[in-house]
């Protein structure tokens, strides 16, 4: 592998972090009340329940945009370098960076979970997170303990099934995209006016294909060099990107969740493009603590829950009678855990398999910066 040709692109480790970061606080605050803390929420409080669910969710939303982002922009590269996609590569590129994780964590907790209650709630389920199906019990709501949110996973694999063979000669791929990325905002807005809360509706709002589609339409036209590129790295954009960024951040919604989404997923797209292009940025993300978190985000978004419930069994926090000194301890324990183990796997575990993967990678990637050609 030439190191010289490594692939690096500025901020997208910090865009990794915030995601993250939302995600895990979003996790810690609504699970509070396991640990005996009712009037504490960092995120203020809905129908006396400590709120960050939108955190959570827009979280989420972020992940999906970035990730195909990157994905497709790398896949335009190896069509230039190659003339074609290798898709076998590509599913064993996918393999190796997503599974090993998700199927050692699905272990874990199942024993864990098993341990601790003598039972497994939901059981019956087991077979969809086997299959990478998680999203179907998130849906019906019959989720296993602390594995909820493996759902994102499962979407992203499923979408990454079909997604390499929209790469052909004939086809017009951003133009398809964003008739697709148009008539899905638009039928999921219709969707939660006439049916709401249906199972069909939650189902094509929880199956965000369309998110990994719009940064995988922002991918061509960065690589394209389109004008429109201008238009979102300037200033104005960007600010405007960075203010819904900053709303949902503090658990806001704009209008509801479901147009919350739609903006969050553009606004992502936007600032993606602002860090990669610009010089002159409003937030820079390309600093040590949001690329330490970005590198192990992974780790972070997968194993969190299962600390949060672990820790939930334990009779230490009710020795702290101060609730909000209960909350503050809470925060930072599920925290440095989390990052502790989610960098003790990345460098023990994850990385062999990302040495592996890259035997199969035309164009290889980096998370870093030192290592590669920026671009």
């Amino acid at each position: 592998m030439d190191k010289s040709q490594l692939v690096y692109l500025r901020g997208l480790n910090g865009i990794r972090a915030i995601a993250a970061t939302a995600v895990l606080l979003s996790h810690i605050n609504m699970s509070l009340k396991t640990f005996n803390i009712s009037n504490v929420s960092l995120f203020g409080f809905r129908n006396g329940a400590q709120q960050a669910w939108n955190l959570g969710e827009q979280g989420v939303t972020i992940f999906f945009v970035l990730s195909g982002f990157l994905i497709t922009y790398l896949l335009l590269l190896e069509n230039n370098k190659k003339g074609t996609i290798n898709r076998k590569h590509f599913y064993i590129r996918r393999i190796l960076r997503i599974w090993p994780l998700y199927y050692l964590y699905l272990f874990l907790a199942v024993i864990i979970i098993y341990l601790f209650s003598s039972t497994l709630e939901n059981a019956e389920m087991v077979p969809f997170y086997i299959f990478l199906l998680a999203n179907i019990p998130f849906i019906i709501e019959m989720g296993l303990p602390a594995c909820h949110h493996l759902w994102s996973i499962a979407v992203e694999e499923q979408f990454y099934l079909f997604w390499p063979f929209f790469f052909k000669k004939k086809i017009k791929l951003h133009k398809v995209l964003a008739i697709i990325i148009i008539s899905c905002v638009i039928i999921r807005i219709m969707l939660w006016i006439f049916f709401p809360f249906k199972l069909f509706t939650v189902l094509f709002t929880v199956n965000r294909f369309d998110c990994m589609m719009l940064g995988a339409l922002v991918a061509i036209y960065f690589y394209e060099n389109r004008k429109i590129i201008k238009f979102f790295t300037s200033f104005p954009c960007q600010l405007f990107a960075w203010i819904v960024i900053a709303i949902h951040f503090f658990n806001f919604n704009i209008i509801n969740s479901i147009i919350s989404m739609e903006f969050v997923t553009l606004a992502t797209a936007i600032i993606i493009c602002g860090q990669i292009s610009s010089k002159h940025k409003i937030i820079n993300l390309e600093n040590r603590l949001f690329n330490f978190l970005g590198k192990y985000s992974y780790g972070i978004y997968v194993y969190h829950p299962l600390f949060i419930y672990i820790l939930s069994k334990s009779n230490f926090f009710n020795q702290i009678e101060n609730e909000i000194a209960r909350a503050v301890t809470v925060f930072l324990t599920v925290i440095l855990i989390t990052l502790g183990i989610a960098f003790l796997s990345y460098e023990l575990i994850e990385k062999k398999f990302i040495k592996l993967k890259d035997r199969f990678s035309a164009i290889h990637s980096t998370n870093n910066l030192k290592k590669a050609t920026t671009t």
